[in-house]
């Protein structure tokens, strides 16, 4: 039986270069995205958990706790008309006669939302009220015959002989009227601490400060001022014209002692701040810094003292005790609706419903967490004084309490910046995740989550927490949380580069990391 040949095995194919390697292909990272199911869970946990961290660590809505202390019928009164009034913690409010003072204190003057009410000698800083002693010390050295109203700077601080500054005089610095600048250049250039939760006032001595002076520049056309660096000079003026010691002692020698305001002190260094003083607080509700340092002292940038002292001090202006009580006579324009004395401010006020106006003599405080406000109506003789440990302004509620004036909300354009930043926030955070739900590189999805933090960061310090609690913050947190876990379980499965203009995601990521040290440096 015959069988035919065997067929030769056929030779394997020559490769096709159009054909891509599938062992190659296979090598290269997938773009796997988690199921639905489980990036819906993820998001569910995120929200979760973002919420409660809100609600517990976050910045929280801030307002005056339940404490009370002192006069339960003046408690009272505040507390109706603060209630308008958003971002308070504390207040030290006293009611003044030529014959009484009535006080009370709300709110809880420790820690977070801790600690009793306030007391009539918690101490609180003063803020540039202080520039009332000033006035006073001014006042009465003329009375002494130790300065005139019209000499000038350079006869008692002759360091500025020959500078535009020494030819200001002593009155037009009591009235913000010099020409000069609201701080020296030392100051200026550290006003950025400010913004950055720091002090900007340490770094100026006595010295530093007239040293400052001597290049300050002098507009004699400059419509009045107001200024720091003016009523600084003039302090140091008069601590040099009698001899004093230095600011803290003038004020002690002829203000504070004769008047037994036996706890108003000033803070050259945080060694001096005394035991117990109130913590000023931001607007988040972190603790702010002490001002502390010696140039600008007559300003008021470190004065800590108590409701017992400054309502003394006010009672001393309604029964003329105070030395140079004629400070409060307004003697110029200051501006379309307000005269001023040696530093005192006057105003007429409309109590509203048709009401005559009435005049209003005063002065307010401000530092980097604490307000102030001191009035004194001339036509009852009656004086309000209020002590708060926050950055909301009390002018109106001191304005509400003395006139039954109207407490307007808080201004607009801190409401639009605070919400601004809330929505700014809360759509960083949401591309986020949309970046990490669909992103194909790693790189961009971090570039994402790093404007996130930023964003959130930036809502941490100036959200508005005057007038919601921590639940804004986490929502504005969940998404970028979600995103933080979805971008951790796709880490594996993307290429760290985006296949096109990866030089730009990189330089991405650099900014996004600037801007993240950044705004750390807010704390």
């Amino acid at each position: 039986m015959s069988s035919s040949p065997a067929m030769p095995a056929s030779a394997p194919p020559e490769p096709d270069p159009s054909t891509p390697d599938r062992t190659e292909r296979s090598t290269a990272p997938a773009t796997s995205v988690p199921p639905p199911r489980t990036r819906l869970v993820v998001v569910g946990v995120a929200i979760v958990l973002a919420l409660a961290f809100g609600l517990m660590l976050a910045p929280q809505h801030q307002r005056i706790g339940s404490a009370t202390a002192g006069d339960p019928a003046l408690a009272s009164r505040v507390r109706d008309v603060a209630g308008g009034i958003d971002g308070l913690r504390s207040l030290a409010v006293a009611e003044v006669t030529p014959d009484s003072v009535t006080w009370a204190g709300v709110g809880n003057s420790g820690p977070g939302r801790t600690g009793p009410a306030p007391e009539v000698d918690t101490p609180y800083e003063l803020g540039s009220i202080t520039k009332t002693f000033t006035a006073a010390l001014f006042t009465d050295a003329v009375e002494r015959g130790e300065v005139a109203a019209d000499d000038l700077l350079a006869e008692h601080l002759p360091e500025l002989a020959d500078t535009p500054a020494g030819e200001v005089t002593l009155g037009s610095l009591a009235q913000h009227r010099s020409g000069l600048p609201a701080l020296g250049a030392t100051a200026q250039r550290e006003t950025p601490k400010v913004f950055l939760n720091d002090n900007p006032y340490v770094s100026t001595t006595t010295e530093q400060l007239i040293m400052d002076a001597a290049v300050a520049p002098v507009d004699p056309d400059q419509p009045p001022t107001y200024s720091n660096l003016g009523m600084s000079l003039l302090g140091t003026a008069l601590v040099r014209a009698t001899g004093a010691e230095d600011y803290p002692a003038l004020v002690a020698e002829r203000i504070t002692r004769p008047l037994g305001m036996d706890h108003t002190t000033f803070a050259v260094t945080t060694e001096d701040v005394p035991d117990g003083a109130v913590r000023g607080h931001l607007v988040n509700g972190a603790p702010a810094p002490r001002w502390v340092g010696e140039g600008y002292l007559p300003a008021g940038s470190s004065t800590f003292t108590t409701l017992h002292d400054v309502a003394v001090w006010a009672r001393a202006q309604l029964t003329g005790r105070a030395p140079g009580a004629s400070a409060l006579d307004p003697t110029a324009d200051f501006s379309d609706n307000t005269r001023i004395g040696w530093a005192w401010f006057s105003s007429d006020i409309s109590p509203g419903d048709g009401a005559p106006t009435r005049p209003a003599i005063w002065h307010n405080g401000i530092t980097a967490g604490s307000t102030t406000m001191l009035v004194i109506d001339p036509d009852t003789d009656r004086a309000m004084v209020v002590l708060s440990n926050t950055a909301t302004p009390t002018d109106t509620l001191g304005l509400a309490l003395l006139y039954g004036t109207p407490v307007p909300g808080q201004p607009l354009v801190v409401t639009v910046s605070a919400w601004f930043t809330f929505g700014l926030a809360m759509l960083f955070s949401l591309s986020a995740l949309l970046r990490s739900w669909r992103g194909r590189a790693l790189l961009p999805m971090i570039n994402s989550m790093l404007v996130a933090v930023f964003g959130l960061l930036l809502l941490w310090h100036g959200g508005p927490w005057a007038s919601v609690g921590g639940w804004a913050y986490g929502l504005a947190l969940a998404p970028a949380l979600a995103a933080a876990a979805i971008l951790a379980l796709r880490a594996r499965t993307v290429p760290v580069r985006p296949p096109r203009r990866a030089w730009l995601a990189w330089a991405s990521a650099a900014v996004s990391l600037g801007l993240v040290l950044g705004v750390t440096q807010l704390w």
